[in-house]
């Protein structure tokens, strides 16, 4: 059952409710004197009724006698809505009488058929050509730089990483073998040579894994991969990357023409960002799952993994991973041997970004500060319920990989289960 938003948003249409929204459901349009709630897409979370400064927001059954007509009002706004993305398609025959259409209210907007920026000439080809040595510099740098090109063909950082990778298994063995050669006095054919061949050709292989890490444990909805620089390029990445940016304008052509927005949507400078909406559930805690065995219950937990590369990102300098959250765990209705058990019990996991150890208001990374809370893409965290028939002693929580595993048995406690391979145990709280 969906929520409706009633007459006290007229002409005032304040737009806290479409920050904290996880799923974009509230829209409006131009001409439209309030904001609406799309019943079809709305899940229920209640994050807007809170957030809305006139109390304009009521769940469908709870709306007042006196507003009952928005219910309907609320339901018509959505029979001749256009999402944005949908606006041209020619495939859906009821698109085709409908009217409105609606920016994203969000500072993510995307927009199709955008001229993008690019590297002036001659640079782009520099930057083509020197990919083989570029690859070795830093994520950020690569990162930066690909932005900058506007075109992956004329450089990527994953092509990029990836020969100078191959190049790097020609040159480690071939630096390691001159210093075998010179150690035994100038024998090229020597165990000492083939020996550090081998050594070279073994460094290259573990540091191109370490670099493609990320593509290698990332599930296939992260598009996100990051690839890290060679040994030798981290030290010219700290000098590279700020200059890089320092002479931007020089090195990039931006677009002649200003970029435009649909009506209602948000206008930003620069760079227009999208959201992974992947990573978003992740950030609201939305992507979990319960599973029930012969004697226990196993919940898993998607925790934020990378931070979305909006314009805020830019900005504040934020970096390209979500820290780990610090995360509590509990477990209603406790066990009592003089207390009649109860038929359910609740595990609830509460969440929040990590906290300065010596000042708990602050966080351990302040780069944050800014943006935490105040736009829905940086919620401080997440607070999960799941309710769990039966009555469970203890419980055991294992987090590794973004992602918190619990196991809460049935009855009893987690060592009655004998289940292999334990990692951490959770006293009983709450």
């Amino acid at each position: 059952m969906a929520y409706i938003i009633c007459e006290p948003c007229v002409d005032v249409k304040d737009t806290a409710c479409v920050d904290v929204c996880p799923v974009e459901c509230i829209h409006t349009s131009e001409g439209e004197n309030q904001l609406y709630i799309d019943p079809a897409v709305c899940i229920d979370c209640a994050a807007c009724v809170d957030e809305c400064p006139v109390e304009a927001i009521f769940m469908q059954s709870d709306v007042p006698n006196e507003w009952e007509s928005f219910i309907d009002i609320n339901s018509k706004f959505f029979e001749t809505f256009v999402y944005p993305e949908k606006a041209d398609g020619d495939s859906d025959e009821a698109g085709k009488s409908k009217q409105k259409e609606q920016g994203v209210p969000e500072e993510f907007v995307q927009l199709p058929d955008a001229t993008g920026s690019s590297l002036r000439p001659p640079f782009g080809l520099i930057a083509m050509l020197g990919q083989p040595i570029l690859g070795a510099f830093s994520a950020k740098f690569k990162s930066r730089l690909e932005e900058m090109a506007g075109n992956t063909r004329v450089f990527s950082s994953a092509i990029s990483t990836g020969i100078n990778s191959l190049l790097n298994l020609i040159l480690y063995p071939l630096v390691l073998f001159f210093i075998g050669v010179k150690q035994t006095g100038g024998s090229y054919f020597s165990t000492t040579g083939n020996l550090m061949i081998f050594i070279g050709v073994v460094i290259a292989i573990v540091e191109g894994t370490i670099r493609f890490k990320d593509e290698l444990t990332t599930s296939p909805d992260d598009d996100q991969s990051r690839f890290g620089a060679s040994f030798y390029g981290w030290v010219p990445s700290l000098i590279a990357t700020p200059l890089l940016t320092l002479m931007r304008s020089a090195l990039v052509k931006d677009p002649a023409t200003p970029r435009t927005t649909m009506p209602g949507a948000v206008q930003t400078e620069g760079t227009i960002y999208s959201d992974d909406i992947t990573e978003r559930y992740r950030r609201y805690g939305m992507i979990n799952r319960v599973m029930e065995l012969a004697d226990h219950y196993r919940i898993e937990i998607e925790f934020p993994r990378w931070v979305p590369n909006s314009s805020a990102k830019a900005t504040y300098d934020l970096p390209d991973r979500m820290p780990d959250y610090a995360y509590e765990v509990y477990l209603s209705s406790p066990y009592a041997p003089d207390i009649s058990p109860t038929n359910e019990s609740v595990v609830t996991v509460q969440t929040q970004l990590p906290r300065n150890e010596k000042n708990p208001n602050l966080f351990a990374d302040q780069r944050f500060e800014k943006v935490v809370g105040r736009t829905s893409s940086f919620p401080d965290g997440f607070r999960n319920t799941f309710p769990i028939p039966g009555q469970p002693e203890d419980f055991y929580i294992k987090y590794q990989n973004r992602m918190l595993e619990i196991v809460v048995p049935k009855e009893g406690t987690y060592e009655e289960l004998a289940l292999e391979h334990p990692v951490h145990y959770a006293k009983l709280k709450g």
